[in-house]
């Protein structure tokens, strides 16, 4: 049994570039950037593939490395 089904064909409209929620289809990363074009309105920019702030290599110190401590006097009568 065969049955005919109607499909209404949608249009779809972009909005202006300005007004746009962007929805970054963002390329895999290969090196310290990585291409992104948004899926609507086709506007393109460039994601840093790491925190260039968080990077141990780049700030020449070892992350597990903990700050120096002050000495403090403690009193003989503190419990703690």
């Amino acid at each position: 049994m065969r049955r005919r089904v109607k499909v209404e064909e949608k249009i779809r409209e972009y909005v202006a570039k300005d007004e746009c929620s962007h929805y970054w289809i963002i390329e895999i990363a290969n090196g310290p950037k990585s291409r992104g074009v948004c899926k609507y309105c086709g506007k393109s920019r460039d994601f840093l593939n790491s925190m260039p702030d968080l990077n141990a290599i780049k700030r020449g110190n070892n992350p597990l490395d903990l700050p120096e401590m002050k000495e403090v006097e403690v009193d003989e009568d503190s419990k703690s």
